[in-house]
């Protein structure tokens, strides 16, 4: 990644929550597998393509709903809640 955080950060929950550009990508990179799967491998999900495909796109939205987690902490702690 090429933001300030993910740069100077060396520990993986240092990187949650706090850089955008990578919420950002997950988000798009979520989106695109979740409509390449619906779109080509719905009707065939036993297929080993469409397995492959199912275990990126959770990949990617757990980091994303693991990133949107940490990113709800941080904002209530700084707002004082």
């Amino acid at each position: 990644m090429g933001c300030r955080n993910c740069r100077t950060a060396q520990a993986f929950k240092q990187k949650l929550g706090r850089c955008r550009q990578c919420m950002a990508q997950l988000s798009l990179l979520s989106v695109i597998c979740w409509g390449a799967w619906y779109y080509f491998y719905l009707p065939t999900p036993t297929v080993v393509e469409s397995i492959t495909l199912l275990f990126a796109a959770t990949a990617f939205s757990l980091l994303l709903l693991a990133h949107w987690v940490v990113a709800l902490v941080l904002w209530l702690k700084k707002s004082g809640r």
